[in-house]
């Protein structure tokens, strides 16, 4: 071999150990395990349709999870990263039981056994421009987790989000404010002078663009979607300075494919099916001041709001509207976060509430009670109560409310305690952030309850 080359390759080897001290890999993660008791009773229907009655689970309190993350200093302040994050225990169910029934980690989405379905990517960070990353990530749903921040180190199932996350919708269609989503790009700026933001964009679904026909529309007036396909962009603005935080998140989640033909009992019957792609467009506004006694108050408010149109096929509602009658729905709620720190206690609580349902359903305006009309469909459900006058405008709200306490043994060891409670009206079925009760579409107005205990570590 050529001295040269073999001197290069001798400098080569002895080098290379070099570059990869350059590398850091680290281990990480949370487990959260907790039991709690549940239940959702009182609902609208007679004869109990709907309810739940309380049962006890050994859980997740969500969360737990076991994430790896690379970095390489790549010099002048600015580094390559990488972090891979894994959900674990999900619900302490991972095995069939002694007669073979199918465990349910096998039916649960965030359950399968596939690495990286919580926040992993690949991305560059720097000191100049912030950090850009692509992957599978949150936008928009977390943004209030600083203004709301007591129930992080304890239960999901004592979020808010339970009024904001949804639309509190009984139909079998009830779509979500945000999530982490799949096919992310994402910009976070570096923090100037306690201001900071973020701009996410995302391609959550994978499928080919939607390309539908209408049916059951005038000869004529079908209508084809050409190339659409689910995107979502996302802003958030932050401002910290001292004990106070100011945040505000925009999202617009638009072309959502259905996965579920729009039903609810006669609803479907009479023609009321929904077959075009939704829309969901969010704001939420939040702030909050922490004194230096340890008291912390906040208040987030949401505007959000639901389109869709109908594939108006024939049938008694179907009559009353046009072809492409749409949903369009707005829903507003809001909450105040407390907490309070002492020692190694601390103590949480949140009220919030989830206002009526305003806008227009299939063409009609919620609060139309006009025979044919969406609500008196509604009414007209088996097992309503005789003579029932519910209304999407007045019958659509509910209320949340939630209690805890933790005690820190150490910083990343913790032990909690929560009660979790929400009221729906008639007509709604909102249901907890995480740990759902489990109540299924169609089974309205039932109130979800919970007491929790639980034991968290962070290594």
């Amino acid at each position: 071999m050529n001295r040269k080359v073999m001197a290069a390759a001798i400098a080569a080897a002895f080098a290379a150990p070099a570059a990869y001290a350059q590398t850091t890999v680290t281990i990480g993660g949370t487990i959260n395990i907790m039991w709690d008791s549940v239940k959702a009773t009182g609902g609208t229907r007679t004869n109990n349709a709907g309810d739940m009655y309380s049962h006890d689970r050994v859980r997740d309190g969500a969360g737990s999870n076991i994430r790896f993350t690379v970095n390489e200093d790549l010099g002048g302040g600015n580094t390559a990263f990488v972090q891979v994050e894994s959900a674990v225990i999900q619900n302490s169910d991972q095995r069939n039981n002694a007669l073979g029934a199918t465990a349910f980690a096998s039916t649960n989405p965030n359950a399968v056994s596939v690495w990286g379905n919580r926040n992993t990517g690949i991305g560059l960070r720097s000191k100049t421009f912030g950090r850009v990353l692509i992957g599978l990530w949150d936008l928009h749903y977390d943004e209030m987790y600083g203004i709301e921040s007591g129930w992080l180190i304890a239960n999901s199932s004592s979020s808010a989000l339970a009024v904001w996350n949804t639309f509190g919708s009984a139909f079998s269609l009830n779509p979500t404010v945000g999530a982490r989503y799949a096919n992310v790009i994402r910009w976070d700026s570096p923090n100037w002078s306690g201001f900071s933001m973020t701009i996410g964009y995302a391609r959550p679904t994978d499928p080919a663009p939607s390309n539908t026909t209408q049916t059951g529309v005038p000869a004529g007036t079908e209508s084809v979607i050409e190339g659409k396909k689910n995107r979502a962009w996302h802003l958030a603005a932050r401002y910290e300075t001292g004990g106070l935080q100011v945040r505000y998140a925009y999202l617009r989640d638009r072309d959502i494919p259905n996965v579920a033909t729009l039903s609810f009992g006669a609803l479907q019957a009479a023609g009321l099916v929904a077959t075009s792609l939704h829309r969901v467009t969010s704001h939420r506004l939040g702030a909050r001041y922490r004194f230096a006694m340890g008291l912390g108050i906040g208040f987030v408010y949401d505007w959000s709001k639901w389109n869709a149109t109908f594939d108006a096929a024939a049938g008694a509602i179907a009559a009353r509207t046009t072809a492409g009658a749409p949903i369009d729905v707005k829903r507003r709620s809001w909450a105040i976060p407390v907490t309070y720190e002492t020692g190694n206690h601390g103590f949480y609580g949140t009220y919030g509430r989830a206002r009526d349902w305003k806008g227009s359903f299939g063409g009609l305006d919620v609060s139309d009670t006009a025979a044919g009309g969406v609500n008196a469909a509604i009414n007209a459900l088996g097992g309503m109560p005789a003579g029932a006058a519910f209304s999407l405008a007045n019958d659509t709200g509910a209320r949340f409310f939630t209690l805890g306490y933790t005690y820190r043994f150490s910083p990343r060891t913790n032990v909690h305690l929560s009660y979790n409670r929400i009221n729906n009206d008639a007509l709604a079925r909102y249901d907890f952030f995480a740990n759902t009760s489990g109540t299924a579409a169609g089974n309205f107005g039932a109130d979800p309850r919970s007491w929790a205990i639980g034991l968290r570590h962070t290594f």
